[in-house]
């Protein structure tokens, strides 16, 4: 009895022992993540992300997103669920634009946002609609291309084919306005 009470024991840990062995030699099919993001392709995916733009050692902006995957051949980002804040030399929020995607490249800070964009300017209140919308640091510049939907604080609406404004939003121009709305 003794010895059959042994044998079984050693039996247990023999069988462990071979099954571990062969469990390292067969590869691991479990996906790290899923096929649609490992087809995007992107070195890094970062959940959560708050960048900051500067230039000259001052904040410029603030950007924002759900989700932002990042390439190592490049400075781009692709942004999901994104906000962008852009600020006045004295460090007071001047304007915020979401977007549901868009592009941020991180040498030039140039941005693209996406898919029911809405700028929102802080000083007055006005709020541009469009479905994309550009930013361009270096030119000062901000503008659509696509038909845009301004509306001001006291509730006038403008819309228009197009716009376009220096980032102290002085000199917005709307094209091709198609109708003036005075609002109650």
């Amino acid at each position: 009895m003794k010895i059959s009470k042994m044998i079984r024991p050693l039996a247990v840990i023999g069988l462990v022992s071979i099954s571990g062995l062969t469990a390292c030699d067969e590869p691991v099919e479990t996906a790290v993540a899923s096929e649609a993001l490992l087809e995007i392709g992107a070195d890094n995916v970062v959940f959560g992300m708050v960048a900051f733009m500067t230039s000259r050692g001052i904040r410029d902006g603030r950007v924002n997103a759900d989700t932002a995957y990042m390439f190592a051949d490049s400075a781009s980002a692709q942004l999901h669920q994104m906000s962008i804040v852009f600020y006045n030399a004295n460090g007071t929020a001047r304007a915020t634009v979401t977007g549901t995607s868009g592009d941020w490249d991180q040498q030039t800070d140039r941005m693209t946002a996406r898919g029911d964009v809405v700028l929102l300017v802080h000083d007055d209140g006005r709020k541009i609609e469009s479905s994309e919308l550009h930013y361009d640091p270096n030119q000062n510049r901000i503008w659509s291309d696509s038909a845009t939907v301004q509306t001001l604080a006291n509730g006038s609406v403008t819309r228009g084919s197009a716009f376009q404004s220096d980032m102290e939003f002085r000199n917005v121009r709307i094209s091709s306005i198609r109708g003036q709305a005075v609002g109650r």
